[in-house]
């Protein structure tokens, strides 16, 4: 453990001078630029994942809510949490395709304390008092955003403007498509995050995905230059759409032994339309943006 947050905090030390920006594209991409072929390719690898997932079938559901339990490692998991806590028992709520949720901590100091998204108007519910609407907390936004992104990941990132076929990969025994994803330009830039998935080559099935950050809570310069992946695992069908019960996210690349990961999500509920979608929209009066998203770093 000690071996590992020193070699994170190492890092984050030297990405604070270089101020470098994460690059996803692999050596195919960056060799042959996105061309007619490989963008057909990668759109037909992420639409027959997309089936494989079920995910056809959010087109019947408004909201989902998630019950879990997150658990942020060592010194980069500190630093990057985006919940009060480190060790933190959670329920999510979130309309589908859009950044509209809340987050209820079941434990801690903050137990049964509420926090939520509306239109990215951040508000805040204390155990007995009424809901309030604040400055925005950027770190429990960003969290906000992320998780639910990496629930609808497939989805979203499906209709992006630039997808790629980016070439193969073996790792931990298995073959891998490689699948790149990005907006605006294919070259990394500020204005918008690149994405590389991982399609397994024998089940079709989304393993791993890498993701720069450059819309991020940190402070210091060099944060536009970190990059993290998740694995997705433990599929089960949820009205028969696959969700992963576990999710792991690690510093950089997947690394191959799990324990060197910075957090994990273990989904204990996962349940389709169980509440009222009107929860999330607590302020009548907030124009709804869908998933249109303010830069939060401004």
């Amino acid at each position: 453990m000690q071996k590992y947050s020193s070699f994170g905090l190492l890092f984050a030390i030297i990405i604070f001078f270089t101020g470098c920006m994460a690059d996803m594209r692999t050596a195919l991409i960056k060799e042959k630029g996105i061309t007619a072929v490989h963008e057909k390719k990668g759109k037909e690898l992420i639409d027959q994942a997309w089936k494989k997932h079920g995910l056809d079938g959010l087109a019947h559901h408004q909201t989902y809510r998630v019950e879990g339990m997150d658990v942020w490692k060592g010194i980069m998991g500190k630093m990057g949490k985006p919940w009060p806590e480190a060790k933190s028992k959670l329920e999510l709520k979130y309309a589908i395709g859009t950044f509209d949720s809340q987050a209820v901590f079941l434990d801690g100091k903050r137990a049964n304390t509420k926090a939520g998204l509306q239109s990215w108007q951040y508000y805040e519910k204390e155990l007995d008092g009424e809901i309030e609407f604040k400055k925005l907390n950027k770190r429990i936004a960003f969290g906000l955003a992320a998780y639910q992104y990496f629930f609808e990941m497939l989805d979203r990132l499906r209709g992006a403007p630039i997808i790629s076929y980016a070439g193969q990969k073996e790792f931990r025994e298995q073959q891998y498509d490689l699948v790149f994803v990005t907006w605006g330009t294919e070259k990394p830039h500020m204005d918008h995050d690149q994405y590389m998935l991982w399609i397994n080559r024998s089940t079709g099935m989304l393993d791993y995905a890498v993701y720069t950050l450059r819309e991020n809570y940190l402070k210091f310069p060099g944060a536009r230059a970190f990059y993290g992946s998740i694995q997705f695992k433990d599929y089960q069908p949820v009205m028969g759409v696959m969700i992963p019960h576990t999710q792991i996210v690690y510093l950089n690349q997947p690394k191959r032994k799990e324990k060197k990961h910075l957090h994990k999500l273990e989904v204990d509920v996962f349940e389709f339309d169980k509440f009222s979608i009107d929860e999330l929209y607590p302020d009548a009066g907030i124009e709804k943006m869908g998933d249109n998203k303010p830069r939060l770093s401004k």
